[in-house]
């Protein structure tokens, strides 16, 4: 097991660094995260931040298209108790993150309804409900059209009812920075650098080399960085492979204060906050980049967003535009997007990964962050549970077709 003194490097601050850290520190092990730009400064701090509930992913195997949003058939089983870990825990997560970190990430049940709108899609989400049962998960029930247009008076006409199941979510940035001032409290310590090399011993990478010339000596190292995965991990000489896409929501003000149901149709989602506002953003639909520039030059997307939100739901046709944002994701490399990558890397005793989360990583990110720290203070030595699903999202399964 590794030492309680053990210098372990994360790299990364984002949601998937942060909670490694207060994972690691919850073990008594006390870690460093290096971080180019600021704690959630990334995609992190600019997601919707929803948990979906989990047996929903049943919803995408066998949907191998040009869908980011997809996985092979039955290939869910094998990590679907990732997603159950953070959905059970992030309740008790957020009143600990208030008490000890002084943050309400605002932390709220959001009933989630995806909405039919034609014969097709009554079906799919018909089929999706009867499966979630035939798994033995009674939750979600189907709401008929007279349920919306009682809580949405000017919905769409064309509706013809939808599955309600129980979402939850949070803040994004105040989640992150939850866990990243509780770690810090345990004894993580948060510093702004740029990793630019790293120093080798045997088959250990002993420490890394940061731009401003600084060397940090480390026993273990942690790769959380996302859309650069690919260009960090060539400097180790292996180059481990990602498709970046981009992803962009808007953030509107409305005059009346939506009912509590997240609104999914179309590709597209309306996720109320507890605070008034509301998020819209596009599901499934992929912005491939050949880089990791994330500049925003598509405003005419957020316009065609919102015109499309207002014609499902005239009645937010006076909302007030507050932010349009976005930022890169990775996703796994393969035609089987929703593959999520946690484990040793290749090549290197002491380095582990921690990626390819796509548009999940906050619902991944207790799951992972819990595996991660068992992984690393135990050795690889971890509990049977942990050990399935390590191996389930290794590298050297994952690559496998």
């Amino acid at each position: 097991m590794a030492s309680k003194s053990s210098q372990v490097v994360i790299i990364g601050a984002g949601v998937i660094g942060c909670s490694i850290a207060y994972h690691l520190a919850n073990l008594g092990i006390t870690s460093q995260v290096i971080e180019r730009d600021s704690i959630a400064a990334r995609a992190s701090g600019k997601a919707w931040a929803v948990f979906a509930y989990p047996p929903r992913f049943f919803g995408v195997e066998g949907q191998l298209g040009n869908d980011l949003f997809s996985a092979p058939p039955r290939s869910i089983r094998s990590f679907l108790e990732i997603f159950w870990i953070g959905y059970h825990q992030l309740s008790d997560i957020s009143l600990m993150l208030k008490e000890n970190g002084s943050i309400d990430i605002e932390y709220s049940e959001l009933p989630w309804v995806r909405v039919a709108l034609s014969e097709t899609e009554e079906k799919d989400n018909r089929d999706l409900l009867q499966r979630m049962r035939q798994e033995g998960y009674f939750e979600g029930k189907w709401l008929e059209a007279d349920d919306l247009r009682a809580a949405f008076p000017h919905i769409n006409p064309n509706v013809r009812g939808g599955l309600l199941i129980p979402y939850l979510q949070v803040e994004p940035y105040k989640y992150t920075l939850g866990l990243a001032q509780v770690a810090e409290k345990m004894g993580a310590l948060f510093r702004q650098g740029e990793v630019v090399g790293f120093h080798t011993k045997g088959s250990k990478v002993s420490s890394i080399i940061l731009a401003s010339g600084t060397e940090i000596e480390a026993d273990a190292i942690v790769l959380a960085v996302g859309p650069w995965t690919t260009r960090i991990t060539s400097s180790l000489g292996k180059e481990i492979p990602a498709t970046i896409s981009l992803t962009q929501c808007i953030q509107i003000n409305v005059p009346q204060q939506l009912p509590n149901f997240g609104l999914a149709f179309e590709n597209v989602a309306i996720i109320p906050k507890i605070n008034g506002s509301v998020i819209l953003g596009t599901t499934g639909v992929p912005d491939i980049k050949q880089d990791c520039d994330c500049r925003l030059v598509t405003h005419e997307r957020a316009e065609m967003l919102l015109g499309t939100v207002i014609n499902f739901l005239p009645s937010l046709g006076d909302a007030r535009l507050v932010e349009h944002r976005g930022d890169l994701l990775a996703w796994s490399p393969t035609a089987n997007h929703l593959k999520p990558l946690i484990g040793r890397f290749p090549e290197w005793e002491n380095v582990y990964m921690a990626t390819w989360m796509g548009a999940e990583g906050m619902a991944l990110s207790l799951g992972v962050g819990q595996c991660m720290a068992g992984l690393i203070a135990d050795s690889g030595h971890v509990s049977t549970q942990a050990k399935k699903l390590i191996e389930a999202l290794s590298y050297n399964m994952l690559t496998i077709e």
